[in-house]
């Protein structure tokens, strides 16, 4: 999973970008997070596969949206729903296009991207301005890291959110209804 903060920044640019589509900001935020920040941190891999609506556990990441989408409690007219579906989105597109070298590159060293979250936090804080919520604050490392991320680079970071906040979520909807995750680029 892409950090809190990644997840928070894309939020903020959506917003920023999307003008008129969010009318209640923090339902989106929570609803960025919420995939996460909900899950049972004594088996992560069974919870995140049901939050996520997909297969997750032992460096596979695979995300149903179209589950989502169908699912009768998801009203995605409503801005925590879209948040919701944000978030499965950025993960998507995460491990499956962008980062998909390093996640190679994290599975091949038996890593995880956490200390590399951890290095980029300060600077995405800063950078989008982003105000780190009490019940994510315990997961996060916000301090200024001078270390380098061992995977992650910022520049590429920083250019994913700019990517994936322009994405319009209607029409992610409707390829997805049509085509299934398949039908992602």
């Amino acid at each position: 999973m892409p950090g809190f903060t990644i997840h928070i920044a894309v939020a903020k640019e959506y917003m920023k970008k999307h003008k008129g589509e969010i009318k209640n900001e923090n339902e989106f935020i929570k609803g960025t997070i919420a995939p996460d920040l909900n899950v049972d941190m004594t088996d992560v891999a069974k919870d995140k596969s049901i939050t996520h609506y997909g297969k997750w556990g032992n460096y596979r990441v695979k995300t149903d949206i179209k589950s989502f989408l169908e699912d009768s409690k998801v009203d995605i007219d409503e801005d925590y729903w879209k948040g919701y579906m944000l978030h499965l989105l950025v993960d998507h597109y995460f491990y499956n296009k962008y980062f998909k070298h390093e996640l190679k590159a994290i599975i091949q060293n038996k890593d995880k991207f956490y200390y590399d979250y951890d290095c980029l936090n300060f600077d995405l804080i800063s950078k989008y301005k982003i105000e780190i919520l009490d019940n994510i604050r315990k997961y996060m490392d916000t301090d200024k890291n001078e270390d380098e991320p061992k995977y992650l680079k910022i520049d590429k970071v920083i250019n994913f959110i700019d990517k994936i906040s322009n994405m319009d979520l209607e029409k992610q909807i409707e390829i997805i209804k049509k085509e299934g995750m398949e039908g992602l680029a």
